[in-house]
């Protein structure tokens, strides 16, 4: 006869002498818990991200009323006449991409342009791509010449739960030539401009040639503006690295931007790595009237 074997099964019970769960299960279940709550947070993350709307165009009216917000100086006499102040209409086409997290932002088809006085008989260049990219440049003339001095840029990315805004501010020494007397086919220029990015970190510098392609016509509206067609190939070093390919056509008077075509191929480093980002479009003034004239002010 074989004996009975006792055994015995821990049951650990709460006061009320209810059984509980031994440490073990306790563990998997907290387990559980944490994994449902990752799962929620990411799948609410990816849904934000997925149906996050695109930046749409920026309206004429939004860019009055900002260019209302600044002071347009009474401009000091120049050799090269000036653009009329104000908010003017382009039209354009074109996207920004970052590889991480994927992500692509198009250009909106109308693009407001605004025109502001600046002293020393400077001006500023304002493009608005989208209501989450824009773009802008001061020109002064100097010596015979209308010169690139200065130069910034803006872009926000939407990630659904949060967004991250890089803010780029340049100056450029040697400034970049965009008008001068006598233009040549051929001619080359050099251009350097310096500064940060609130998405690298330390300074970037983009440098290259400045190369005029020639002097041609181009269509705005109705008319027929004389241009100065010039190339631009920068290399960018620093925080970032990549090219930057332009196209601009500025008038032969005052050098207001009439058309540009870019390509851009920047890589930036991270914590998770390098992020590739490409800029590609092109765009062009519709009329050499502002569509909403500036007012000066002494």
């Amino acid at each position: 006869m074989v004996p009975e074997l006792d055994t015995e099964i821990e049951v650990l019970t709460n006061p009320a002498g209810d059984a509980v769960p031994s440490r073990p299960h306790r563990l998997r279940n907290i387990l559980l818990i944490v994994v449902g709550v990752i799962a929620v947070f990411l799948g609410v993350a990816v849904g934000s991200f997925l149906s996050r709307a695109q930046p749409g165009a920026r309206s004429i009216r939004s860019a009055a009323q900002a260019f209302d917000a600044t002071t347009t100086t009474v401009p000091t006499p120049r050799v090269f006449a000036l653009p009329p102040a104000g908010v003017y209409r382009a039209t354009g086409a074109g996207f920004e991409q970052i590889a991480v997290p994927p992500d692509t932002i198009h250009d909106s088809t109308v693009m407001p342009v605004s025109v502001s006085y600046l002293p020393g008989g400077c001006w500023r260049w304002h493009l608005d791509y989208s209501t989450a990219h824009w773009h802008e440049y001061d020109f002064c003339p100097h010596d015979g010449r209308l010169l690139l001095q200065n130069q910034q840029n803006s872009l926000t990315w939407d990630f659904g739960l949060t967004s991250v805004t890089n803010l780029a501010r340049f100056a450029c020494d040697p400034p970049s030539p965009i008008v001068v007397e006598s233009p040549q086919p051929g001619e080359v220029f050099a251009h350097r401009c310096t500064g940060t990015n609130s998405a690298a970190s330390g300074t970037s510098s983009a440098a290259g040639p400045v190369t005029i392609v020639g002097v041609r016509g181009v269509r705005v509206g109705t008319r027929t503006v004389q241009s100065i067609e010039m190339t631009r190939h920068q290399t960018i070093s620093g925080g970032q690295s990549g090219t930057l390919d332009e196209t601009w056509w500025f008038a032969t008077s005052t050098g207001m931007p009439l058309q540009e075509s870019r390509n851009y191929h920047l890589t930036t480093s991270s914590p998770i790595g390098d992020i590739a980002y490409t800029e590609i479009g092109s765009w062009h003034l519709d009329s050499m009237v502002p569509a909403v004239s500036g007012k000066q002010v002494p």
